[in-house]
């Protein structure tokens, strides 16, 4: 959408793309907004009496990449023994565990918002990855899968 909006900025996040969070003036709740969206950007001289209750960290934390929701999900993934050397030095989430497993796989737990990002995030791991939990995310994952081999013409 076009118009001006008057941002109280409280920080930048990095995921696929920058994103300044921040409540719009006369509201508390910090949202986001794309970076490469905006023009015509103004920086005003008069200040702002940020929420000292406000955690850059805490909020990116409650995510997964970038996304947020209502609430948060637990998620566990088993990683294959042939992906976990990558695995093992890669961040899926700041609040992540990993385990070892006896297989030589990895079992990485953390709790996010954002499935849709979790989903697209996952398919780059292709089969070296499963979904252990939660059930809605193993379905969406491979909803998005098979909407991307009926999109691409899947052989039969």
């Amino acid at each position: 959408p076009t118009g001006r909006r008057r941002i109280r900025p409280y920080g930048v996040l990095y995921g696929n793309r920058a994103f300044l969070v921040g409540p719009l003036e006369n509201f508390d709740r910090p949202v986001l907004w794309r970076l490469t969206g905006m023009s015509g950007v103004r920086v005003e001289l008069e200040g702002f009496r940020r929420d000292p209750g406000f955690d850059l960290r805490r909020y990116a934390e409650q995510s997964f990449g970038v996304f947020h929701g209502d609430a948060p999900i637990d998620v566990v993934l088993r990683l294959h023994a042939e992906a976990a050397a990558d695995a093992g030095a890669f961040l899926f989430h700041p609040n992540q565990t990993v385990e070892e497993n006896g297989d030589g796989s990895l079992t990485v737990r953390f709790a996010a918002c954002g499935a849709r990002e979790m989903c697209w995030h996952l398919v780059t791991w292709y089969k070296s990855v499963t979904v252990e939990s939660p059930d809605g995310l193993r379905r969406d994952l491979a909803e998005l899968c098979g909407q991307l081999a009926a999109h691409h013409g899947a052989a039969a």
